[in-house]
């Protein structure tokens, strides 16, 4: 398969099955994107609008099939579908395990007294108001 012929409009991976589907997902939503540079995203952003403008030959002509994919992952994971912006690194959805994670705990184990029931509540509250307004 030759760069011009990927379609990185659509998922790599199958979405009519579950093996396809459960791959994009976690593809997506992999923590380890959050710890990506800003060089890093500014790069994987550089790669998906050479490829969009048709230039991806001209620009980075000896780039590879998996290194478009982890840059178009790596995109996607960052910077906002419609608007392309670069969403707040809480807002991420691949900061969105990581960050529940550590409320969830905190949750769990700050519930004896009310004052920490009402502060874990609220920072959970806040965590998702972030991630759903991030991603809006």
């Amino acid at each position: 398969m030759t760069i011009s012929d990927i379609d990185i409009e659509s998922p790599r991976y199958d979405q009519s099955t579950f093996i396809g589907r459960a791959k994009h997902f976690f593809i997506t939503t992999n923590p380890l994107n959050v710890l990506a540079t800003d060089e890093q995203l500014d790069k994987a952003k550089d790669i998906v609008t050479a490829y969009r403008k048709g230039k991806i030959d001209e620009l980075y002509p000896n780039i590879t099939v998996d290194e478009l994919w982890n840059a178009k992952n790596l995109y996607d994971s960052a910077f906002h579908c419609q608007t392309g912006e670069k969403l707040f690194i809480l807002g991420r959805m691949s900061f969105q395990v990581p960050g529940n994670m550590l409320i969830t705990g905190c949750m769990m184990t700050f519930y004896k007294s009310t004052s920490a029931v009402i502060f874990w509540q609220f920072a959970n509250q806040s965590f998702n108001a972030i991630v759903n307004y991030s991603n809006r």
